[in-house]
């Protein structure tokens, strides 16, 4: 994420955006889905997909496991690693995302299945990722 969106973010309350990585795969998919991006208005809560700049500019949407005091503990949905995000790097929240010829609510019911088993799971989803991560990389 550049100046120019995270300028449109506060400009205009949103921004759209096609983000690129894996990090947040099944949820989205590089090259095939669209996110809407609202500006940061409430403290974000557990499940909340969020917006954080990482380092200088490089903005990064990931999902909100849990607070530890006045720290944000993320992580994305094809990650095992956490990360520690301070309150003021958020800058904004998933509102919807764009699949196959649909907008799609966070507020879906399905999508809610999707999270609380996905996130709930973490604990279980962890190790597996990170013995994953370490067979491709001795295949390499």
């Amino acid at each position: 994420m550049g100046s120019a969106q995270l300028e449109q973010l506060n400009k205009y309350g949103m921004y759209v955006s096609a983000p690129c990585g894996i990090s947040m795969y099944p949820m989205i998919r590089q090259g095939k889905d669209v996110v809407e991006i609202q500006k940061l208005t409430r403290k974000p809560k557990r499940y909340d997909v969020v917006l954080y700049i990482r380092g200088e500019s490089q903005g990064v949407i990931h999902r909100v496991l849990y607070w530890k005091d006045d720290i944000c503990v993320i992580c994305g949905d094809n990650c095992w690693q956490k990360e520690y995000v301070k309150t003021e790097q958020i800058k904004g929240i998933v509102t919807k995302f764009y699949r196959k010829g649909k907008w799609h609510s966070i507020c879906e019911k399905k999508y809610q299945l999707y999270v609380h088993i996905w996130t709930d799971g973490f604990f279980l989803r962890r190790p597996l990722f990170y013995i994953r991560d370490k067979i491709k990389n001795k295949l390499r």
